[in-house]
């Protein structure tokens, strides 16, 4: 029998903090009979125990006990049971959550016919929604006012009653319609930026330049509701990065970081929003040569967490600890000190097999191309391999022709630098045939390939192919916008000066912090 190795169960289980599975067993004891209690601790302790889950253990364990002949039955109240339980515990767990349960109440005091009295909370639930921008529980909040006058049949009602509830409806139904097409505008763009990366040729530029043009995101069209501002602000600086204005980038992060920081309200509910904006200032401020506001905000992203009224969620977990890493192993290695990137290598490994099922592809597969990178830029040949292999082994990785490709130029890297000729020449084919399929003719891929045919075939240097061909042609991609966004992800420059100059990366780095020149963005203006 097959092994279901992502069991519904099994997984919202292991998700469970022991203070949440310390509750259902306290919730199973109060809302449970005796029968269905014993049967749910059971069945619960015995997936919980599991770091796979195995259903053969479960039916040889349990193959005496009644509720087996209707396993999938147990199974499923079980879930229903944990789902009732996490509900209970989260009750006010969010400003949303609150709300929900207010209008709960509301329904229940207007089923009794209590009306003044769900009027009242009605007020209550509007003043809590309107503070925390929740616009479509004003719009619940509108709906069952309406259904609190007619139930009355208009009395005790005036002209002026129902003008505040059409003004309210209808401004709230505005700021919802404007977050909405805002949020799809931002889904469509980053569906394109997740798929293709960085504009790199004169399609990708139209699709964004089309994307740009919208008149929600045009100078001088900001909402006023701080959630679609926010949207706003980071739609902007997702395309100027794309397109490669790294300047107007970092204008609308600076925007979006004063918001977040001034909201508090925002901040507290979505987290996650202030550490994805200071994780893209670091990189943006990385790229333009900023590194003493890239180290700023590496120290503000450590605060963060500190700052929270609550224990990170699992979700939230998650992103901290791939931001965390991602950003760390960044910023070391583009500041050279390789070393220090890997020291918490074994923090990392632990992280990984604790958050790696719910990482992306994307994020996966870019932390396993620093760690590879930093590994490299240390000298530690072997290891980046490890490091390398895996992504390329990745499941998923062929819809990420961006991150693939990288992925295969780093395994030539890496099998160049130990001079691994066996190896070389397959890599070298694989590599070509996935170029070729991906249709991608960018320059910092082919003077890589050429230096590879060149020490495949013996020629440049003692067979040892043109390192400073290499690292001049690597130098002028640099500073061709089209070519740079290879750059954004790591800088073979430093590895072709490196090896022509008989030094090691992190000395090159040291001497060079900017690493290889920059372009000059669209905005006009130097990027470093």
């Amino acid at each position: 029998m097959a092994i279901e190795k992502n069991d519904h169960v099994h997984r919202l289980i292991r998700s469970m903090s022991r203070s949440e599975k310390r509750y259902f067993k306290l919730h199973l004891a109060r809302s449970a009979s005796g029968t269905v209690r014993s049967n749910h601790a059971a069945l619960f302790d015995a997936i919980a125990g599991m770091e796979e889950y195995d259903p053969d253990v479960l039916k040889d364990r349990f193959k005496d006990a009644p509720f087996m002949r209707h396993f999938a039955i147990a199974k499923r109240r079980l879930y229903e049971a944990l789902l009732n339980s996490l509900d209970a515990y989260h009750v006010d767990g969010s400003v949303n959550a609150r709300l929900r349960r207010m209008l709960h109440q509301v329904e229940i005091l207007f089923d009794r016919s209590l009306h003044p009295e769900a009027a009242r909370l009605l007020r209550s639930v509007a003043t809590l929604a309107a503070a925390h921008h929740q616009h479509a529980i004003i719009l619940e909040v509108v709906d069952r006012r309406r259904r609190l006058v007619e139930s009355g049949n208009y009395q005790e009602v005036k002209g002026p009653e129902l003008q505040d509830l059409a003004v309210m409806g209808a401004d709230a139904l505005r700021q919802w319609e404007e977050h909405d097409g805002l949020w799809s505008l931002k889904s469509r763009s980053f569906l394109l930026l997740y798929r293709n990366g960085k504009a790199r040729d004169q399609a990708g530029l139209e699709a964004l330049d089309e994307l740009a043009s919208d008149p929600r995101l045009r100078d001088g069209s900001a909402p006023t509701s701080p959630p679609s501002l926010y949207l706003y602000h980071h739609i902007r600086s997702a395309l100027a990065f794309a397109r490669g204005d790294l300047q107007a980038c970092r204008t609308e992060l600076e925007a979006n970081h004063d918001l977040l920081t001034a909201e508090e309200t925002l901040l507290r509910e979505e987290p996650q929003l202030l550490l994805g904006v200071v994780g893209n200032l670091l990189h943006v401020s990385m790229l333009l040569g900023d590194h003493q506001r890239a180290h700023r905000c590496l120290k503000e992203f450590r605060r963060i967490p500190l700052m929270l009224p609550a224990p990170p969620s699992p979700e939230l977990g998650t992103k901290l600890f791939a931001m965390g890493a991602a950003m760390e192993l960044a910023y070391h290695s583009r500041t050279g000190h390789f070393a220090k990137a890997l020291e918490r290598s074994p923090e990392l490994e632990a992280g990984l097999a604790l958050h790696g099922e719910q990482l992306g592809v994307l994020r996966l597969g870019g932390l396993w191309f620093q760690m590879a990178w930093a590994h490299l830029g240390n000298g530690n040949g072997a290891q980046a391999l490890r490091w390398v292999h895996r992504l390329l082994n990745l499941a998923g990785i062929d819809a990420h022709p961006e991150l693939h490709a990288l992925g295969r130029l780093l395994h030539l890297m890496v099998l160049l630098s130990m001079d691994d000729r066996e190896h070389l020449a397959q890599a070298l084919r694989n590599t070509e045939r996935l170029l070729r399929a991906r249709q991608r003719t960018f320059g910092v891929e082919r003077a890589i390939l050429r230096f590879a045919h060149e020490r495949c075939a013996g020629k440049g240097v003692k067979g040892g192919g043109d390192r400073q061909a290499l690292r001049d042609e690597l130098a002028r991609c640099a500073a061709d916008p089209a070519e740079s966004a290879v750059f954004d992800h790591f800088d073979p420059w430093v590895w072709a000066e490196a090896m022509a100059g008989g030094r090691t990366m992190a000395e090159v780095a040291a001497l060079h912090p900017k690493g290889a020149p920059r372009p000059i963005d669209r905005g006009g203006r130097e990027a470093a």
